[in-house]
């Protein structure tokens, strides 16, 4: 199993979910995404060990918190690096390493008879999803199923002042002409000048239902709280190609998101799967789960994350198909 992390993200996020699949059989592969995480600084070793070896969120930030100061201080300034990186992070390259990804694990499944598979989350599902198309027909690489976690099909709904929703056009349009990028740069000066380059108080609160959660979100050293829009920008023709993808998509899926979403649009959500053609697998048809109670972004970290596994290691098992 693949796990994909979302945007501004680390591999150490997805550990949790890791160590509950692992327990289900499951043999993981965690990837820092490009423009996330680290290259293995002693500052970003500690912060995977805290993920590690805590069996709980609030064990996590003990953890992180019990760092020596330098290395938090370090881990930030690797955040930092990270951030500026994404202001020349393509979404191709990001769905690149997914592909190489699912590549590596297809040739390992392949030798060992044992099935892979991705599980995406928000920016994660995106890029899992377009990665899964470009293989789809290839049966010797292809995933035996794509697992989909509040897969960033469509922009948030949160309405932007004209102001920001010029500057947000326009940092996207040049950034994506190689003639215009220095003038993107001023534009994105601008959009830090104004403080709306991200919003990382919003995102908080968002992720989770459950206060640890929440808190482990906010000290997470590694976690990019500040999200170049320009970048978040780049993924807006994606999600637009997600709709036709979906319809040649035969690689079975299973997506499940909250009844409403404070970080992506659920609507994206309903609108994709809604052009799922028929599943290569009888045994794993197309599913969508949308938990209308919840109203955070990121539910295998939720309440209902245990739950959530549950059902999706039945769907892989092939004891929900038709």
């Amino acid at each position: 199993m693949i796990l994909v992390h979302g945007l501004g993200e680390h591999a150490g996020r997805m550990m949790p979910l890791a160590r509950k699949l692992s327990e289900l059989g499951y043999r993981c592969r965690v990837p820092d995404l490009p423009g996330h995480g680290g290259h293995g600084e002693d500052a970003h070793h500690g912060v995977i060990e805290a993920y590690l070896q805590g069996d709980e969120a609030a064990d996590v930030v003990d953890r992180i918190q019990g760092m020596p100061e330098a290395l938090q201080q370090e881990a930030k300034k690797i955040s930092a690096q990270m951030h500026q990186r994404l202001f020349s992070t393509s979404f191709e390259q990001i769905i690149d390493r997914v592909e190489k990804l699912a590549l590596w694990s297809a040739i390992d499944g392949n030798e060992s008879g044992v099935p892979h598979y991705i599980w995406g989350h928000s920016l994660g599902g995106l890029a899992s999803f377009h990665a899964a198309s470009r293989i789809d027909r290839d049966p010797a690489c292809a995933p035996a199923g794509l697992i989909l976690g509040s897969p960033a099909f469509a922009p948030p709904a949160a309405e932007q002042d004209l102001m920001a929703r010029l500057l947000t056009s326009q940092a996207y349009f040049f950034s994506s002409m190689t003639l215009l990028r220095p003038i993107a740069a001023l534009q994105r000066l601008l959009l830090r000048g104004l403080g709306i380059d991200g919003d990382g108080e919003f995102a908080n609160e968002a992720v989770s239902d459950l206060p640890a959660e929440r808190l482990l979100h906010s000290i997470d050293p590694l976690q990019n709280h500040q999200i170049p829009l320009c970048f978040a920008g780049r993924l807006l023709p994606w999600m637009a190609k997600a709709r036709s993808s979906a319809r040649t998509l035969r690689t079975p899926v299973f997506v499940f998101a909250p009844g409403y979403d404070p970080i992506v649009d659920p609507s994206g959500v309903r609108a994709v799967t809604a052009c799922l053609q028929k599943s290569f697998d009888p045994r794993r048809p197309h599913l969508l789960d949308i938990h209308e109670q919840m109203r955070v972004h990121d539910l295998a970290r939720s309440s209902c994350g245990d739950s959530i596994v549950t059902r999706v290691h039945q769907w892989l098992q092939g004891e929900l198909g038709g």
